[in-house]
């Protein structure tokens, strides 16, 4: 495991406690991949970077008893929470372990069906974690992958904030920064086919501008607030919670969140190829 993985998990390891709690973030787009993969009953999947199972679990319950799903995470937090949420839906045909997506210890062509949601942006060489995806998933089948793709422009801000304050960090932040991650070259790049690219967008209520700020902490996000001095951090939540203040509606904050969502397929080499 390089240096750069091994921080990345770290966050998430102190990510994993409160991770999904504020808003079903992760679960809604969990959900929505495994509609979009389709997965038939009996098929064997792979849940890249599983976290605490938004993908994992539906995916399960839709290839059903004779099928089978394996998560793979680099995060133990994220994977000791997982362990003791399967205890209690009681699924027998769903297993988890901890891996390295840029090495991972699955036999060529294991999968049906291999599944990544809002991962492989954040992995620190995304094209060498796509390749293992193409490598255990057989000829034939397929990959389906999502990462956010966008906010809309009343929250540019949340952007901005982060860069400006960039240089007051401690250190260099652990996980990547790409707002403009091309998920089909990324895939393209392993040598699979793509098949369908989609952008959606949902719709998610904070009920206030306090909720949004205790969400950022329980994601990747909280690694760049760790590593902002005391007085930086308070500085940028009272600029941040202000700026929330001017999109209040009745309703409470509303944040729109566009992901983008690509399926694609591993082709069967041709006969006679070597």
């Amino acid at each position: 495991m390089s240096d750069e993985a091994k921080k990345i998990a770290e966050v998430f390891d102190r990510s994993a406690p409160t991770y999904d709690s504020v808003i079903p973030f992760f679960a809604t787009f969990g959900n929505r991949l495994v509609e979009l993969a389709d997965l038939a009953p009996g098929a064997r999947v792979l849940d890249a970077g599983c976290g605490r199972g938004a993908t994992l679990v539906p995916a399960a319950r839709q290839v059903g008893p004779s099928g089978g799903v394996i998560g793979v995470d680099l995060s133990c937090e994220m994977l000791a929470l997982l362990h003791a949420e399967l205890e209690c839906v009681v699924l027998g045909n769903v297993a988890a372990a901890r891996m390295d997506l840029m090495s991972l210890a699955i036999p060529d062509a294991s999968f049906d069906m291999v599944l990544t949601n809002f991962v492989l942006h954040l992995v620190p060489y995304p094209e060498r974690a796509a390749a293992e995806l193409a490598r255990v998933l057989r000829p034939g089948g397929h990959c389906v992958a999502s990462v956010p793709s966008g906010t809309g422009p009343d929250w540019d801000f949340v952007g901005r904030l982060f860069r400006a304050f960039a240089d007051r960090c401690t250190e260099p932040p652990s996980l990547p920064y790409r707002p403009e991650f091309d998920l089909p070259t990324v895939l393209s790049s392993a040598g699979l086919s793509v098949l369908e690219t989609r952008k959606e967008k949902t719709t998610f209520v904070f009920p206030d501008e306090a909720a949004w700020w205790q969400w950022a902490w329980t994601h990747g996000m909280r690694g760049f607030f760790e590593i902002l001095p005391d007085d930086a951090l308070e500085e940028m939540r009272l600029q941040v919670l202000d700026e929330l203040a001017q999109l209040r509606t009745g309703a409470g904050v509303p944040m729109r969140q566009e992901a983008t969502f690509v399926v694609a397929v591993k082709r069967a080499a041709p006969v006679g190829a070597a």
